[in-house]
């Protein structure tokens, strides 16, 4: 019978042992904000000092959307003499998706686990509790089928019809796994994601599902897609008001980031983005910042939007079929 908890003490050392895979003599940052789950950073302190590694806890201010994936520079300049980052802030963006560690993956010097955006519930239930040994595997088979595709196609009962060519962009494993420099993985986690190639996506993005940093839309909210950039943001409701002022407002927050296909079986399908985007079967398609991605636009935010009940073609290729992940069946 599959478990529907796990303590915080399992979780920190299933991060530390198994997932980050860290060795004795190693350093670790862990990168906060004043609203970190102190509880996990505590936990995974005493799982990184059980390693025989030693650990730095960076706090750094909580960030609007103006400044959300910035770090301050004495985290910056503390990350160049880190093995391992696992990024813990709630109010801010992920550490990764700054250009710092951005630099520090590319060169093989760190690797990451993100834990932003995220509390106690999503540490220790839902996603937490997978197999992430298999989860890895799937996400890899799925990686394998991606990376000879040469176009990607997203539909969605809502009224997604997304179009893009993806050839020769970098394909990611996101399931849990970040064992040697220059990984990346979060947790809980189990996504295969990629950059649409920049400037090319066209056609609408529906968004039903969460959004990241405004929640669960009261309507669906469509998104007209033309070069690879939103141009119009429809939809009735506060939620719909809110996206379309950060895109207006913050530059680079039209771009078309990304497109991650959801994997894990155990995530719940409850209002929160960061749960939901790694649900089996859910897609999300992100805005703003690419960086992370092997783009080149730089942004303030970094926001995926999730869909339901999604269909997935990579060329003629089926891989999503109506929200089921057809292609590993």
């Amino acid at each position: 019978m599959e478990r529907e908890t796990i303590d915080v003490a399992e979780t920190a050392e299933l991060i530390v042992r198994e997932l980050l895979a860290v060795e004795e003599g190693e350093q670790v940052a862990l990168v906060c904000d004043p609203a970190s789950e102190e509880p996990m950073v505590r936990a995974l302190a005493a799982a990184i000092e059980a390693r025989g590694a030693e650990y730095t806890v960076f706090v750094m201010p909580a960030r609007d959307e103006r400044r959300k994936n910035e770090l301050t520079r004495p985290i910056e300049r503390g990350l160049e003499g880190a093995d391992c980052l696992i990024g813990l802030t709630r109010t801010c963006g992920a550490p990764t998706y700054s250009k710092a560690v951005r630099r520090l993956l590319d060169a093989r010097r760190l690797r990451s686990i993100s834990m932003v955006m995220r509390d106690m519930g999503n540490f220790t239930s839902g996603g937490a509790t997978a197999d992430y040994a298999a989860l890895h595997s799937e996400g890899e088979a799925l990686a394998a089928i991606w990376r000879q595709a040469d176009h990607i196609r997203v539909t969605s009962p809502a009224g997604t019809d997304l179009e893009a060519p993806i050839a020769g962009e970098i394909v990611f494993v996101e399931c849990g796994y970040a064992t040697e420099p220059g990984q990346e993985a979060a947790f809980s986690d189990g996504e295969v994601s990629q950059m649409p190639r920049a400037g090319a996506a066209e056609g609408v993005v529906v968004v039903d599902g969460p959004i990241a940093h405004i929640g669960l839309p009261a309507s669906p909210i469509a998104l007209e897609v033309r070069a690879g950039r939103v141009t119009s943001v429809t939809g009735s409701s506060h939620q719909a008001s809110e996206l379309r002022r950060i895109i207006e407002t913050i530059p680079d927050a039209d771009n078309i980031a990304e497109i991650g296909i959801g994997l894990n079986p155990r995530c719940r399908r409850n209002g929160d983005f960061e749960e939901e985007k790694k649900a089996r079967g859910l897609v999300h398609v992100a805005i703003g910042d690419n960086i992370f991605y092997g783009g080149e636009v730089e942004c303030a935010v970094h926001m995926d939007m999730v869909l339901y009940s999604p269909s997935v073609w990579l060329d003629e290729r089926l891989v999503v079929g109506a929200g089921t992940v057809v292609a590993l069946l």
